[in-house]
């Protein structure tokens, strides 16, 4: 769901500050209007949506960046007509959403933060990451912005790694509804494994994780899967797993939010990742929320997030370790505290520690 992290970030600070919230969405569309604003109230949150229709023609890139500044300029507009001028931006995910706060600043207008989740500056990723006018582009923001905020301090490094420097980078942490994930009355099945996901193969490697899971029936022939989300590579991972055999003992259930996602969660013994790369998988984090102990790979921010013995930590690839994590949760061993998985999550990652973090930088912003 795009935006969903933002609008987490977002909602933390409604106890401080009036958030307003402006998001630019391109669209796979044959029909409607090339541009389309839809403003609402959502949870306290004053929301313009806007929607241009992406284009499929020779100049498909030009227009559809057109198209995204023309919505941007016209839909902040809209906002201010309706909430007021700002006192300050806050730009999630870099580049283009830096570029109108980034303008208005140099220009001697409001200061801005921006806020970095995205996983491209891993080295990994980098040779993704665009010409050099973007990479102008995104030093220029990073520079001018009061303060740059990563959601992990591996991010940070990374992106300072490429050059894009700020005297002030804070490491801010995703945020988890603390109300909604909650311990269950009782520990899932050791023998039911949980795996939640945006189904991107080249990240995920969800084919890896099936072939482990298959080696690892043949110890423990009760286990079972259950794979949730949706994505890009959702319906070949299912056939995948179809011809490994393995349809008796994995579900498909596609995407989960809400109450739903909160019960599988706390009705399986535990939640596998074996990413290639990763930041900070808030994923992990509701796990935590809800005791479900966690085996990752130990890439991004995952071995803070499972230091002190808060899971199991595997080197990306190695399907033979994550055989053998599959069989030792299942066997019941490596099992943490429900309770102090959930405190460390309440600690950094709820609305009200990440809420204090973000005013604290807004008043020093405004300073």
């Amino acid at each position: 769901m795009p935006g969903l992290f933002v609008k987490y970030h977002a909602a933390a600070l409604l106890p401080h500050a009036r958030v307003s919230i402006l998001q630019v969405l391109g669209e796979t569309r044959k029909s409607g209007n090339l541009i389309e604003f839809d403003y609402q109230e959502e949870d306290g949150l004053a929301t313009m949506r806007v929607y241009y229709r992406k284009q499929d023609s020779k100049l498909g890139k030009i227009i559809d960046a057109y198209n995204y500044l023309y919505g941007t300029l016209k839909g902040y507009a809209m906002l201010v007509a309706r909430e007021g001028k700002a006192d300050l931006h806050h730009v999630h995910v870099l580049t283009r959403a830096g570029f109108l706060p980034w303008l208005i600043r140099i220009t001697g207008g409001v200061p801005y933060l921006v806020t970095e989740h995205w996983s491209r500056y891993q080295k990994i990723n980098r040779h993704k990451f665009g010409g050099s006018f973007k990479k102008w582009l995104t030093k220029q923001v990073v520079k001018q912005a009061f303060a740059i905020c990563p959601v992990n301090e591996n991010l940070g490094n990374a992106m300072q790694e490429m050059g894009f420097t700020n005297p002030r980078f804070h490491v801010v942490n995703n945020v988890v509804d603390l109300n909604r994930f909650t311990l269950s009355e009782k520990p899932g099945d050791p023998t039911k494994f949980l795996h939640v996901s945006c189904f991107d193969e080249a990240a995920k490697n969800t084919h890896g994780l099936l072939r482990a899971f298959k080696l690892a029936l043949v110890k423990h022939p009760s286990l079972f899967l259950t794979l949730v989300g949706e994505g890009p590579d959702w319906e070949s991972t299912q056939a995948y797993a179809t011809g490994l055999g393995l349809s008796p003992y994995t579900d498909f259930v596609g995407l989960k939010m809400g109450d739903d996602l909160v019960k599988a969660y706390q009705n399986h013994g535990s939640m596998v990742m074996f990413s290639n790369y990763e930041n900070q998988p808030v994923v992990i984090l509701e796990a935590f929320a809800c005791g479900t102990p966690v085996i990752a790979t130990r890439v991004g921010g995952i071995p803070d997030m499972l230091a002190d013995n808060r899971g199991m930590l595997l080197d990306a690839g190695d399907e033979a370790a994550l055989t053998r994590a599959f069989c030792e949760q299942a066997e019941g061993k490596n099992r943490p505290n429900p309770e102090q998985l959930r405190e460390y999550v309440k600690e950094s990652f709820s609305y009200e520690a990440v809420g204090n973090m973000y005013f604290a930088l807004y008043q020093q912003a405004l300073a």
